[in-house]
């Protein structure tokens, strides 16, 4: 009997506990076992990749309507965690097209999640719908409702708006008494106040919040990164303008992590040296230098260090200065070793977002697959219906048959057009990570970061086109621009490129991406064998009834280029020039077209004959 009522004591507890959960973790409860979804869930951290890999293979299953919804919402989420706003704001859309009508809390919880992406795109006005959307749709008294109102606080801060801002915060410490969100609340109302330039006022909330920081509870990355900025910038103020209102943070908050202490004190350190209290100055930062450990965050520890070794060379003590820089060097490999990591995940994620692209494009195949079997059931059912029907029926029917068949065959075209469209992608991107991947492993920071920028310009071109038959040739000189751009500058001394005037060719249509594994070709194949002298053109010819896009290099040629592949090589096929081949065979099919390409040596003879292809569109 006592071990009976144990165990109907342990499953109470357990009940008791789990109707507890926030809203935030209603996503990972759904179901009992652990699913896919919820080890997508267990992974957005640690390994977003891995994530949506699986949320891809939930989508492919097809599953209920409140499954389906939860993968779109992780995978929105994953993608605001690494900053990637436009496609989080893709995946909340597609979570609202699949959400029952009746359930409003889910709803606005995506409302909530839209705002914020938004916010931070610096869309004022379509934050401000989504918020109020949500406060429209949340339970007036649950946490759900106060993460809305917080949020319509934030963008008014973000307005400058402060004193609406505040009156939304204080709405929000009411509504909910959690330590962590009246700690969250009160460091950004610190915020608001700084930017007042109401010292007191910051300063007082800034402490409220300290104290309010619970000790069994930890603070979200997002939440201590939050704290640690605003303690920065109020100590700072504090100790330059109001030294009289300074509370030591340790007093504040005696339980305070250690990479809160080292933060503070390298805040003191900084506001004392420019205030010429050098002695002070010293004394925080031997306090600040004491703390750092292996879990001080690699930016703070870093910039620690530079700032330290700085000021014990302007002091003339070179052997403590040489000393900490020593530390400096290990702090800013850890850190460049962090950025190489986010850059991989970034790319790690792309890679992802393409094949979960590919499979949406794959459903949707299928979706009009199964409607056009579907139509042919239907008939074929009429079809008995009318079997003794009159000729004129038949006839009818056959025409109807005939008909569907002509649908599907081009339905069919259309979505084998769009396939071989979308392969260019994945192609291209992995072709192109080749460039990164060379700074990344000269720990070349800049010239990553640059690099990298100009990479995801063009990839978000490249994104914006993928979903177009056409585009102008204007608009595909400007795309090739880029990536001639991107090429000459790992290729550099190889090659020079000359591309026409773009303006005038706005009324050239042609398939987005078709030049570009031509531009490849010559270089990959033809350019960079050249030692020196390699020039690539491009040319626009136009006539009465076509339009002639000639491209042409100086490079080894196809014969040479040939002698000098590996056997390995030689048995790789090149999925690019075959893909190419295919889409303009369907393009011609199936948009009536008459597109045409010509490939041969450009300088026949020569010891560098080089290629020439001409496209005529």
């Amino acid at each position: 009997m006592s071990i009976r009522l144990f165990i109907l004591a342990f499953l109470f507890s357990v009940a008791s506990a789990l109707t507890g959960q926030s809203v935030e973790s209603s996503l990972k409860t759904r179901t009992k076992k652990v699913s896919r979804l919820q080890q997508a869930t267990d992974l957005r951290e640690k390994d977003p990749a891995e994530a949506i890999r699986l949320l891809n293979q939930v989508i492919q299953q097809k599953p209920g309507a409140d499954e389906l919804t939860d993968a779109f919402i992780l995978l929105g989420d994953i993608y605001a965690d690494i900053g990637q706003e436009d496609l989080a704001v893709g995946r909340y859309d597609r979570a609202l097209e699949v959400i029952s009508v009746k359930d409003q809390e889910t709803q606005a919880l995506v409302m909530l999640r839209r705002g914020t992406a938004y916010l931070r795109q610096e869309n004022f006005a379509a934050a401000r719908e989504n918020f109020a959307r949500c406060l429209d749709l949340a339970p007036a008294s649950g946490a759900l409702h106060a993460e809305c109102t917080e949020g319509l606080a934030d963008l008014e801060s973000r307005l400058n708006n402060i004193s609406v801002s505040n009156s939304y915060y204080e709405q929000v410490k009411f509504a909910a008494p959690d330590s962590l969100t009246q700690s969250r609340v009160n460091i950004k109302q610190a915020s608001n106040y700084l930017q007042q330039n109401n010292i007191e006022e910051a300063n007082n909330s800034l402490n409220e919040a300290l104290t309010q920081v619970p000790k069994n509870a930890k603070m979200s990355k997002e939440d201590a990164e939050g704290l640690y900025a605003v303690n920065s910038k109020v100590r700072s103020a504090v100790i330059k303008e109001a030294p009289n209102l300074d509370v030591d943070v340790v007093e504040a908050l005696p339980a305070a992590p250690l990479d809160l202490v080292t933060a503070d004190n390298l805040t003191r350190f900084k506001a004392l040296r420019d205030v010429g209290k050098v002695r002070e100055a010293e004394d925080k930062l031997e306090i600040a230098l004491k703390t750092v450990d292996s879990e001080t965050p690699a930016t703070i520890a870093s910039e620690l260090y530079a700032a330290g070794a700085d000021f014990y060379l302007d002091r003339r003590q070179p052997g403590r200065a040489a000393e900490v820089y020593r530390n400096y060097t290990t702090a800013n490999d850890q850190l460049l070793a962090e950025r190489r990591k986010e850059i991989d995940q970034q790319v790690a994620v792309l890679r992802e977002q393409q094949k979960i692209d590919l499979g949406l494009k794959d459903l949707r195949a299928a979706e009009v697959e199964g409607a056009l079997l579907n139509d042919r059931v239907n008939l074929q059912r009429w079809l008995i219906y009318l079997l003794g029907a009159l000729l004129i029926g038949a006839l009818l029917s056959v025409f109807l048959i005939l008909r569907n068949v002509g649908k599907r065959r081009r339905a069919n075209q259309a979505l084998l057009l769009r396939n071989l469209q979308t392969r260019m992608n994945p192609h291209f991107i992995f072709n192109s990570l080749n460039s990164i991947n060379n700074y990344i492993a000269q720990q070349d920071e800049r010239s990553a970061n640059r690099y990298l920028g100009r990479f995801a310009k063009l990839m978000r071109n490249v994104l914006d086109q993928s979903g177009k038959d056409f585009v102008s040739l204007s608009e595909e000189l400007e795309q090739l621009a880029l990536y001639l751009e991107l090429e000459k500058e790992r290729f550099t001394g190889k090659f020079d490129y000359l591309l026409p005037d773009a303006s005038g060719l706005e009324d050239v249509q042609l398939p987005p991406m078709i030049l570009q594994p031509f531009v490849e070709n010559a270089i990959w194949h033809g350019l960079r064998y050249r030692p020196s002298g390699g020039q690539l053109s491009v040319d626009v010819e136009r006539d009465a009834e076509s339009v002639l896009i000639r491209i042409t290099d100086n490079g080894i040629g196809r014969n040479q280029s040939a002698k000098l592949k590996t056997k390995n090589q030689l048995s790789h096929k090149s999925t690019g020039m075959e893909t190419t081949a295919q889409r303009l065979d369907l393009i011609n099919a199936y948009y009536g077209k008459n597109f045409s390409v010509e490939v041969e040596d450009a300088f026949p003879g020569t010891e560098f004959p080089g290629t020439l292809v001409r496209l005529r569109v």
